[in-house]
């Protein structure tokens, strides 16, 4: 926690300090090596400056992300409003990274700094979610997140697939039940979390590999 808000004011003292130096230079993002819409005309931080900020200083640490359309229930109110608010600093983050008993204390910390950023009025152009929308995310994240099992759990633990799946996906996140998609789905899923596994620095699987994992996924996944 105390490496958190290090981060946060460390994070704050630099909006600070850039927003000065605009503020006195006038027209000066191409003069700060700045990309442009970092800063917006009124010297605020907006949305697409906030992501790449956050994406310079945390590169290992920030989700790789979603598209909306690859959400569960894209349409529903708790995906519209996930859209809505978590893209702010980030991209958009899938409800399986996390297991239900996870999210609301990610959600918590989440929303904290929001609070904080969107305090900074004229800063940061960042839009906090009243506390029923906070409710309603957190529910969404909880209905669709990772179904989390042991590793005896596992269906046919001692196949190689459910060896290798246990081995690879325990890098990074509680075993997901093979369940929480489609036999469709799987193959999709599991190339995003190699890119993952790539950019975070974690022992990638080999082609043979990932081919025994996919199987092994899409003959236990859900039922359509």
């Amino acid at each position: 926690m105390k490496n958190i808000r290090l981060l946060i004011i460390a994070i704050v003292l630099i909006v600070f300090g850039i927003t000065g130096i605009v503020a006195m230079h006038g027209s000066g993002s191409s003069q700060l090596g700045m990309p442009g819409g970092m800063m917006t005309s009124g010297g605020m931080m907006g949305r697409g400056g906030m992501k790449e900020m956050m994406q310079r200083m945390m590169p290992d640490m920030l989700p790789l992300g979603i598209t909306p359309e690859d959400l569960p229930l894209p349409d529903s109110p708790g995906a519209k409003l996930l859209v809505r608010y978590c893209t702010q600093c980030h991209n958009l983050p899938s409800p399986a990274m996390h297991t239900a008993e996870q999210w609301p204390g990610v959600t918590s910390r989440m929303f904290s700094r929001m609070s904080m950023m969107s305090a900074m009025i004229g800063m940061m152009n960042v839009e906090l979610p009243s506390s029923e929308e906070q409710q309603a995310i957190v529910s969404y994240l909880k209905t669709n997140a990772m179904k989390s099992l042991s590793p005896s759990e596992l269906p046919a633990p001692g196949s190689q697939g459910a060896v290798l799946f246990k081995e690879t996906c325990s890098q990074c996140h509680p075993l997901p039940d093979p369940k929480l998609h489609t036999a469709d789905e799987w193959p999709k899923v599991v190339d995003r979390m190699q890119s993952n596994m790539r950019s975070m620095g974690k022992k990638i699987i080999t082609d043979n590999e990932k081919t025994e994992v996919v199987g092994y996924l899409t003959r236990y996944g859900r039922s359509k």
